[in-house]
């Protein structure tokens, strides 16, 4: 189960520089209230792009930036599953995404796409569109379930049952099934080339006739001059190694010299350091008069024995700097003339690496003329291995039938992997379970309908007396009421998959546009019956909601910024 924790966000939307931070598991009901614009809302804005890096409005990126300010938006996000904590930190101006797992920041991949998958698919297991369906209920972004398409419907409840691994597992089959069919065709193309070339075997013979002694001659010839070659070029080498015996000590001596020239470096810079901070004491001293940090005056006695002691470590000071430059020097003067050395052996180095790569190529060569020497004495052989070409008809044979019989078994895992197969059975296990659900939150909310999914995601609504009804026949009030019980039956089922399970709920001016007073009271019922969770409503009604809440925040503008009045 995720549980959120606290939110904290600035410069987003209508808030300033002032962070607003909210507690978020802390109170079972809290009620928003604020005029309009003053920023209720503001708190699920943040949290979801927190999460997914978008608003929960049709709302462009930048336009979540304060219109003020105009930059340093942050927005930080605490929450809890299964005992880890994690922490995310999402900015716009300058752009930020950062995700701390137990206090320790998870590395982030080359692409921010894949770091906002890893979070949804690893972390959260759950997408924007489950999470608009059992987090958030508002009049302003809330797309009722009843108004998605049956695609999106699927997409939200497979999400929720934990079951869209076989929606990937589909997708892999389908990917792997084209790549068979694809083998499969190539391998017929090539029995076909075989079988063409075996036919050409058997009807033509050749018979191979030339000047094998005057071949032979020059192939003898060539192999004389390569073996020449390769013996000169042995000869440069080894006379190239003993000449690099001179430098055989350089490169210690080198590196060496170079280890002092470094440390001595790094010493001469923390001498400078030390001797800058000399400086700035001294500066601080001569342009201040009093403490900056407790106010305390600086007595001019004072000031003249730190000036003494400053004279005393800066002239140390500079008297390291010249030491350690002196030595840096002389050790400089050593390096270049070991490098010049360095440079002769790399030099003799370069030529024996060039004898080198090429003896193996007169090398082969001489091998090649040797190889052809012996086919030239050789009978001539026919132009087709009609011996290896039917070993190779063989092998394509037993290819095609591994292939085929992979095709019949991706055949199979389609077969169940489509929306017909084991989806359909795990969906068909759970619609009793939703449907009860759904009539359990109706029954609560005094709606005497009977309300059911099927497997397609289509609703069945009858009344009392088994009139069939459609969604959209009902008023808004009405349609409030199917859109909250099926809202609450997600979460049940969330929270029975521990899939998408999480705390926090928000119902956005739910209660202002199309509920009752009998209506509300039923629904508030439900609210305070809630377990592991912690509802947020945000609502005009402040007269008469205001004593119904564990909880009120109240939401007011002061200089055009959000804030929370005290």
């Amino acid at each position: 189960m995720i549980t959120f924790v606290k939110v904290r966000y600035k410069n987003f939307l209508a808030s300033g520089d002032a962070p607003i931070e909210l507690e978020l598991n802390r109170h079972a009901s809290t009620l928003i209230v604020g005029k309009n614009g003053a920023g209720k809302s503001t708190m699920t804005e943040a949290i979801c792009f927190a999460l997914f890096g978008r608003a929960l409005r049709n709302i462009n990126k930048p336009a979540l930036v304060n219109s003020i300010n105009k930059r340093d938006t942050m927005v930080e996000l605490w929450f809890t599953i299964d005992q880890t904590k994690y922490h995310i930190c999402r900015g716009i101006k300058p752009n930020v995404f950062e995700i701390y797992v137990d206090g320790v920041v998870l590395p982030a991949p080359a692409s921010l796409a894949d770091y906002q998958t890893l979070l949804e698919s690893t972390i959260l297991k759950i997408n924007y569109k489950s999470f608009m369906q059992i987090v958030v209920l508002g009049s302003a972004s809330f797309v009722p379930f009843m108004r998605l398409s049956p695609a999106a419907r699927r997409e939200i409840i497979e999400d929720l049952l934990d079951i869209e691994i076989f929606s990937s597992m589909s997708g892999l089959a389908k990917e792997e099934l084209s790549e068979v069919k694809a083998t499969g065709d190539q391998l017929t193309v090539q029995r076909v080339m075989l079988d063409e070339q075996l036919r050409m075997a058997d009807t033509f013979t050749t018979q191979l006739e030339g000047e094998r002694d005057t071949k032979l001659a020059t192939l003898h010839a060539a192999a004389a001059a390569t073996q020449a070659q390769i013996d000169t070029l042995r000869a440069q080498q080894a006379g190239w190694t003993t000449d690099r015996d001179v430098y055989a000590e350089v490169p210690a001596q080198h590196r060496a010299a170079s280890a002092k020239h470094a440390g001595y470096a790094t010493t001469h810079r923390a001498i400078a350091a030390r001797e800058k901070k000399l400086e700035k004491e001294r500066v601080f001293y001569t342009t201040h008069d009093a403490c900056p940090t407790c106010e305390q005056s600086i007595t001019v006695t004072f000031k003249q024995a730190r000036f003494l002691v400053l004279s005393d470590k800066e002239a140390a000071a500079q008297t390291a700097l010249t030491q350690c430059q002196t030595l840096m020097d002389k050790y400089a003067g050593a390096l270049a003339a070991l490098q010049g050395s360095l440079d002769a052996d790399e030099a003799l180095q370069r030529q024996i690496a060039l004898v080198s790569g090429q003896v193996p190529i007169h090398t082969r060569r001489l091998r090649e003329l040797e190889e052809e020497r012996q086919v030239t004495l050789a009978p001539p052989a026919p132009p087709v291995d009609v011996v290896s070409i039917r070993a190779q008809q063989q092998g394509v044979l037993e290819q095609h039938k591994v292939v085929s019989a992979r095709r019949s078994v991706l055949d199979t895992a389609m077969a169940l992997l489509k929306d017909s197969g084991i989806k359909a059975r795990v969906i068909k296990h759970y619609l009793p379970i939703i449907n009860k659900q759904i009539n359990h939150y109706l029954t609560v909310m005094d709606f005497p309908i009977h309300f059911t999914l099927d497997e397609e995601f289509k609703e069945t609504i009858q009344s009392r007396h088994r009139d069939d009804f459609s969604y959209e026949s009902f008023s808004e009030g009405e349609k409030k009421r199917i859109d909250l019980a099926l809202l609450l039956t997600w979460r049940a089922v969330a929270r029975m998959k521990n899939s998408a399970s999480c705390n926090v709920l928000v119902l956005d001016e739910v209660f202002d546009s199309s509920l009752d007073v009998n209506g509300t009271e039923e629904f508030l019922k439900i609210i305070h019956a809630l377990e592991h969770a912690n509802v947020f409503v945000i609502s005009h009604k402040t007269d008469s909601l205001i004593d119904k809440f564990h909880h009120v925040i109240t939401f007011e503008k002061q200089r055009g910024f959000s804030s929370i009045k005290v």
